[in-house]
């Protein structure tokens, strides 16, 4: 059979330009599967990268927050540990007074917090931010820093109490006797008191929660519940409270003592012993008060703004809790420093330094002093002389 040339040739002809389209459809569909595998392995390189890269980060800044948490806790033990040495071994010049019963109570309680508390953050740390335990680690944290926190500053009002009694009310705080026995069931109520308050978040009235970065718990100042949000500002409340009282008791004992020093009555008085060591005391009162105020007090704001239903501001919280953890490690420094000793010695200097400087204005006014007698002796003779010439010519 004889095929025309225009039929074969047509059909040659869309025979290939079917072929053509069929090679072109089979390389656009390479073409296209190549570039999404090519743009997907690129995505995966990419975020593989930038997840090691944030996993070097994370583990570096880990290991940059572990060394910092054992320089903490190591200056906490041994700050707090060689408070309690120095009082234990000066008890013979303070005979176990109320103030040094409290001072000692307070080092204990900053060694407990240091010693319960610093352990479970490091283990957090070390294990690149990841929270161990679950929620009970969370609830012995977070009661442990609850009580804590709440009892350094009951401990510091007691003792600006203390102080404010025995200067306003000196004989009504030396007639009640027992003095100890007293201090001993203000430091027992005081430690009953706060480790109840910090229990409730465990029994239910209140919650205790992991907080950013997620390395320590405290109690949910962020609570929608009512109970969670009444023991929330129930806390707070009473902290700052207790540090209020604590400045004004200390005001008070100030303004005391400087009426005492323009009163008359006293000025005999105010260079005994006695005054030296209440003034003293005062002094290291007054330092611990500045130091507890400071690194407690943004805390507990922080905690009313957030309940407040505020915008949240996760690093102003956690600087705020840091602030609130240094105060365990300054407590005892600040007794080393400023224990009565430090501060004789440092009396001791100044009034040296007063005295020699006070030395050259007394030598030139005892020279000037001798110059005026010579001047009235030398005045004197001139007038005596011409009475005697004229007594001998007679």
């Amino acid at each position: 059979m004889t095929i025309p040339i225009n039929v074969f040739l047509h059909t040659v002809i869309g025979e290939t330009k079917q072929a053509i389209a069929a090679d072109n459809q089979t390389w656009f569909k390479r073409m296209s599967s190549t570039d999404f595998s090519a743009t997907t392995v690129s995505m995966n390189v990419t975020n593989n990268t930038t997840l090691n890269s944030t996993a070097m980060d994370t583990d570096s800044k880990s290991k940059g927050y572990v060394g910092m948490i054992i320089a903490m806790f190591l200056l906490a033990l041994v700050f707090n540990i060689s408070a309690l040495i120095m009082i234990v071994r000066s008890s013979k010049s303070h005979k176990w007074s109320a103030f040094y019963r409290l001072m000692v109570s307070l080092n204990i309680t900053d060694l407990v917090g240091s010693v319960t508390c610093f352990p479970v953050l490091l283990a957090t740390y070390a294990n690149n931010v990841q929270w161990q335990g679950g929620q009970p680690v969370c609830d012995y944290t977070g009661y442990m820093i609850s009580f804590v926190f709440l009892s350094s500053a009951s401990i510091i009002g007691a003792m600006s109490t203390e102080r404010f009694v025995g200067v306003w009310f000196p004989f009504f705080y030396n007639k009640s006797g027992a003095k100890e026995r007293r201090t001993n069931i203000i430091l027992g109520g005081i430690w009953t008191t706060t480790a109840c308050i910090a229990l409730l978040p465990i029994i239910g009235f209140g919650e205790y929660v992991l907080q950013y970065p997620g390395t320590w718990c405290f109690y949910n100042f962020r609570a929608k519940n009512l109970a969670d949000k009444v023991y929330a500002y129930l806390y707070s409340v009473i902290w700052i409270l207790i540090i209020f009282c604590t400045v004004l008791f200390n005001l008070l004992v100030i303004v005391k003592l400087v009426m005492r020093r323009v009163s008359a009555s006293d000025k005999k008085k105010q260079n005994s012993k006695a005054k030296r060591n209440e003034i003293y005391s005062i002094v290291l009162l007054v330092v611990i008060v500045i130091v507890t105020a400071t690194c407690g007090v943004p805390l507990a704001i922080r905690a009313i703004v957030n309940e407040s239903g505020s915008e949240k501001n996760n690093n102003a919280d956690l600087h705020a809790s840091r602030m609130a953890t240094f105060n365990m490690i300054l407590d005892p420094l600040v007794y080393i420093f400023f224990r009565r000793e430090n501060l004789e010695w440092l009396f001791r200097f100044i009034r040296k330094k007063r005295g020699k400087s006070s030395k050259p204005s007394e030598e030139s006014s005892s020279a000037s002093a001798k110059t005026d007698e010579t001047n009235r002796s030398a005045t004197n003779l001139e007038k005596i002389q011409p009475e005697f010439s004229g007594a001998v010519t007679t």
